[in-house]
């Protein structure tokens, strides 16, 4: 039997200064939104955070959706979590010309994650 910890890992804190990216993310319907990406200073820019910034119609439903995803990502990659890892778990499906792609918006946000963790400064 699996035996479950009653508290998660202790949040990693970003310090105050920060370097974020914002990059462009095109989703299979032909939308570009944009992402903002913090990067801990402490530990070789890995990403720590992900804001939404545009793309969607202000107020609208998958406006609010995207954004709360893009809370609940930041907070597993500050409790210790790495993109690669959320990665797994996420749904594809499969494209008309046989390649494999996210089926969600919050699985391409994480898939723009793990390029990011790559390295920020390239």
């Amino acid at each position: 039997m699996t035996k479950y910890r009653n508290t998660p890992k202790p949040r990693h804190i970003m310090p105050p200064r920060r370097l974020t990216e914002t990059r462009k993310v095109r989703t299979p319907d032909g939308h570009t939104i944009h992402l903002s990406i913090g990067y801990d200073p402490n530990d070789d820019g890995r990403p720590r955070e992900v804001f939404y910034s545009a793309g969607f119609k202000s107020g609208s439903q998958l406006e609010f959706q995207i954004q709360d995803a893009c809370v609940m990502l930041s907070l597993l990659l500050q409790h210790g979590h790495r993109p690669e890892e959320i990665a797994k778990s996420l749904a594809r499906v499969e494209q008309p010309d046989g390649t494999m792609t996210y089926a969600s918006i919050s699985g391409l946000i994480v898939d723009e994650l793990v390029t990011a963790s790559i390295s920020p400064q390239g």
